[in-house]
């Protein structure tokens, strides 16, 4: 693949999950079509750049568009309460040890290229994810370290753009935080 079809992609990929995002933090249910077609888009550049925990992940988030437009469809957008300190301290005590093995299992068994890191993106956007999908208001505050952690990671890789898009997630997820939680 040539480098300029990689970075038109990336730049598709960018536009549809700015899209995404920005209508997810105001609750806009049509957001979960530009999550799909990003995810999309996203699945191929990651596996194309041997970020690979970061590819399955964006496999995920294709299965996930689709589970969290049906889930959105049916709840009627209505944000849940938040949760408790010791529930968020078991997602993270959780998501620590995953990163650990996952950043392990990747660093042995493959030719990934920052392992742990990638890990780390990987498993705690799983969470984010369903406490997105499930309208826990405190998921932005996942996304924040999450959005600051992957644009090290695509920087790392040179997806410029795509760094440049998880600087702009990371502002996007303060708003989505000020606007799930007003």
């Amino acid at each position: 693949m040539s480098k300029r079809l990689l970075l038109f992609l990336e730049a598709i990929a960018v536009v549809f999950s700015l899209l995404y995002t920005i209508l997810l933090t105001y609750g806009y249910e049509i957001c979960w079509l530009f999550a799909f077609l990003a995810s999309s888009l996203y699945l191929g550049l990651c596996f194309k750049k041997k970020i690979y925990a970061e590819s399955l992940l964006q496999l995920f988030y294709v299965f996930m568009a689709v589970y969290g437009w049906k889930h959105w469809s049916e709840s009627g957008g209505e944000l849940n309460s938040s949760l408790n300190w010791q529930t968020h301290g078991m997602i993270i005590m959780s998501g620590a040890a995953l990163v650990i093995i996952s950043g392990y299992l990747l660093s042995r068994l493959s030719d990934a290229a920052s392992p742990y890191i990638d890990s780390f993106t990987t498993v705690f956007s799983i969470f984010a994810t369903l406490l997105m999908i499930f309208l826990i208001p405190e998921n932005w505050a996942y996304w924040i370290v999450i959005d600051l952690v992957s644009v090290f990671l695509y920087f790392k890789r040179k997806l410029y753009l795509t760094s440049i898009l998880f600087g702009v997630y990371t502002v996007l997820s303060v708003n989505g935080l000020i606007q799930w939680m007003g």
